[in-house]
C-alpha cells in the first residue's frame, strides 16, 4: 500500500463515518471522547493482505441500487419515523452509500444510520481497514463519556458515548460487505441497541 492510496482511503473513511449525518448537526462547541484510531501503514498493509480474500471478492460485485435499498430501509423503527433518507448520498466518494434518519413525533430522540456498501472497487479499498475494527480502535474512558469495542453474537462493534450531549455512535461491519455507522440521541443504550436489531442487515445482498 502506497502513501497515495493510504491518504484516499482515510479521506474517504472519515468523509463517510464523521461527515454524512443526515440529521440535524449535533452541537458542534461539545467535546467528544477522543477517539484515538490505532493506524499506521503497516497495520494497514497486515490488515489488508489478511482481508484480501474478501476484497477481491467485494472488488468484482457490483454495489446495491437505489431500488434495492429503497425495499431493504425501514420506514419506522419502534417509536421513531423515518424523517429523511437518501441513497447514493456522496457520489463523490465513489462509494454507495445510504443515509437516513429517524426521529420521534415531539423530535427529542433521533437516529442516523449510514451505511456504505464496500462492494466495487473503490468500496473494497475503503472497507478494508474496518473489517478488523479491534485492530483500528482502542477502549477509553473519561468523565466525559466513553468508546470500548464489543465482541457481540460474532460481531464486533465499536461503541462511543457523548455524556454531554447524551449521543452514542455504534459502528461494524456486516455480512464482510457493509460499514454501518448508527448514532443517537436521547436515546438510552438498551434502546440503541434495540433500535439496531431491527435493521435486518441479514437480508442485505452478501459476497
Amino acid at each position: 500500500m502506497n502513501y497515495t492510496k493510504l491518504n484516499l482511503l482515510l479521506f474517504i473513511s472519515l468523509a463517510i463515518l464523521l461527515n454524512s449525518g443526515c440529521g440535524e448537526k449535533k452541537n458542534s462547541s461539545a467535546k467528544e471522547p477522543k477517539e484515538e484510531p490505532i493506524i499506521t501503514v503497516e497495520i494497514l498493509d497486515k490488515i489488508e493482505a489478511e482481508q484480501k480474500p474478501i476484497t477481491d471478492k467485494l472488488k468484482k460485485i457490483t454495489p446495491i441500487g437505489s431500488e434495492d435499498m429503497d425495499t431493504w430501509m425501514p420506514g419506522k423503527l419502534g417509536n421513531l419515523n423515518r424523517v429523511t433518507y437518501k441513497t447514493n448520498a456522496i457520489p463523490t466518494s465513489f462509494t454507495f452509500v445510504t443515509i437516513a434518519s429517524f426521529k420521534s413525533l415531539n423530535d427529542s430522540d433521533q437516529l442516523d444510520i449510514t451505511l456504505m456498501d464496500g462492494a466495487g472497487h473503490m468500496g473494497s479499498i475503503t472497507i478494508s481497514p474496518f473489517l478488523d475494527l479491534e485492530r483500528i480502535t482502542r477502549s477509553t474512558s473519561t468523565d466525559k463519556g466513553f468508546q470500548k469495542t464489543i465482541n457481540k453474537n460474532g460481531t464486533v462493534y465499536f461503541q462511543k458515548y457523548n455524556k454531554q450531549d447524551d449521543t452514542y455512535i455504534l459502528q461494524f461491519t456486516t455480512n464482510d460487505r457493509y460499514l454501518v455507522k448508527i448514532e443517537t440521541q436521547n436515546i438510552t443504550e438498551k434502546s440503541l441497541w434495540k433500535y439496531a436489531s431491527q435493521f435486518h442487515f441479514n437480508a442485505l445482498p452478501g459476497i
